[in-house]
């Protein structure tokens, strides 16, 4: 006589492995979506984000520039926090720097920048040799961001020829003035 030996099924842990899976999927798909819609915040982050923003439009407010008009809903200039040093702004001169002279293509190239915001006004430069003027010009100012910058010398190097020359540019704007020095190699 034989004896059959029944065989167990092993179908359930098949479906069990697959259900484990179908879960851990769809918990990572959950944590993903919610991670990419929330930005990865977290609700405590979200709260101190919307204080920190109402900490910031009150701090706004009180910064308002004193010569806006009482009962003004809009305020389109906002004054800008000066965090180290002196606000040039409030200089009795201008101020500034040479920020590039060099020779490019047979002319003479002078940028400058000026320490303050100005709206208008006009530059302008002169090359000496040995103390003598040997050019002229004037161009006008424009504003930047936070600073100004004259519109740019380009110097035909044809008219003062070679050698070293001393740049002298005289600013003013309204009733400010002041002076940047600075030297070019032709």
């Amino acid at each position: 006589m034989t004896v059959r030996r029944r065989r167990r099924s092993r179908k359930w842990i098949s479906w069990l492995v697959f259900l484990v899976l179908l879960i851990s999927a769809g918990v990572v798909c959950y944590l993903v979506w919610d991670n990419y819609f929330n930005d990865g915040k977290t609700e405590g982050q979200e709260n101190q984000e919307q204080v920190d923003d109402e900490q910031s439009k009150e701090d706004d407010n009180k910064r308002i520039d004193n010569n806006t008009v009482e009962g003004d809903d809009e305020v389109d200039d906002k004054k800008v926090i000066q965090y180290e040093g002196d606000d040039p702004n409030l200089s009795e001169e201008l101020s500034g720097s040479v920020t590039y002279a060099g020779v490019l293509d047979d002319r003479i190239i002078v940028r400058v920048n000026i320490d303050q915001y100005l709206s208008e006004g006009d530059c302008e430069l002169s090359l000496l040799s040995d103390g003598d003027v040997v050019y002229n010009e004037s161009v006008n100012i424009t504003n930047s961001a936070s600073t100004a910058t004259c519109e740019g010398f380009d110097v035909p190097v044809s008219s003062v020829g070679t050698g070293n020359y001393e740049i002298v540019i005289k600013m003013s704007s309204g009733e400010k003035s002041g002076v940047i020095k600075g030297e070019v190699g032709v």
